[in-house]
């Protein structure tokens, strides 16, 4: 079911992604994510590979449309006017949301759940810092959230909006989608956010439960993502800011 909004004098409608949807989100990613400090760690190659590149996010965003059609998890994208045809409906933002389940902290056999499988053979990414990332991510899921949480939360796992359309509202309309599940559901949303995500969910009410540090043995560089949740039991409506 399609919700709309309106920002800046245009319409912005969420409805749930379609098989027909990847190559949009494909294009997203590889125009937003580089601004992440995350994604361009992991992916320090993609420019020297562009066809490496856009092969495995395809491969990777075709299994998560996947479990969306098999009730893993939902997908959800924002439409907005063609800046170029007004006619024509674009899609310019997406989030990808973990359903939650029903066992409560402290069950046995929690999985603390992992994105789709990565290929570590494609030349776009940096292997170690790749399976770093993964290994650090699922400690401090399993850290802040499951063992807060167990099954009953929604996880975030991915918003972003193509870099021509910040500052319109698809950001925003996504995230609110997201906090009404909530809501209605009873349970809270977790997310991992980096510099550039953490203002928006600031905004919103998120609170940092910890942190994620990935590093490399023998690198000096490192990246840190905030572990961070809203639960709609302890937060009340505020005014939030488009984004």
């Amino acid at each position: 079911m399609a919700s709309r909004s309106t920002q800046d004098n245009a319409s912005i409608t969420i409805r749930p992604v379609r098989p027909e949807d990847l190559d949009a989100i494909v294009d997203i990613v590889k125009l937003a994510f580089p601004y992440d400090e995350q994604f361009a760690y992991r992916y320090p190659f993609r420019e020297e590979f562009p066809e490496e590149h856009h092969k495995y996010l395809t491969i990777h965003y075709t299994k998560y449309i996947n479990n969306t059609s098999a009730g893993r998890n939902a997908i959800m994208v924002a439409e907005t006017p063609d800046k170029a045809d007004q006619g024509v409906a674009k899609v310019v933002a997406f989030a990808i949301w973990d359903n939650a389940g029903t066992k409560p902290p402290g069950s046995r056999d929690i999985p603390a759940l992992a994105p789709p499988e990565q290929h570590y053979e494609r030349k776009d990414c940096s292997t170690v810092r790749l399976r770093a990332h993964r290994a650090a991510t699922m400690r401090a899921r399993k850290e802040f959230f499951v063992d807060a949480y167990g099954e009953r939360q929604i996880s975030l796992r991915q918003l972003a909006t193509l870099p021509r359309y910040w500052g319109r509202g698809a950001g925003t309309a996504l995230l609110h989608w997201g906090m009404a599940r909530s809501r209605e559901q009873g349970v809270p949303i977790t997310l991992f956010a980096g510099s550039m995500g953490r203002s928006l969910y600031e905004k919103h009410g998120f609170r940092e439960l910890g942190q994620a540090v990935v590093q490399v043995d023998g690198e000096d560089e490192r990246i840190v993502e905030s572990a961070m949740a809203w639960d709609p039991k302890l937060d009340t409506d505020r005014d939030t800011d488009n984004a």
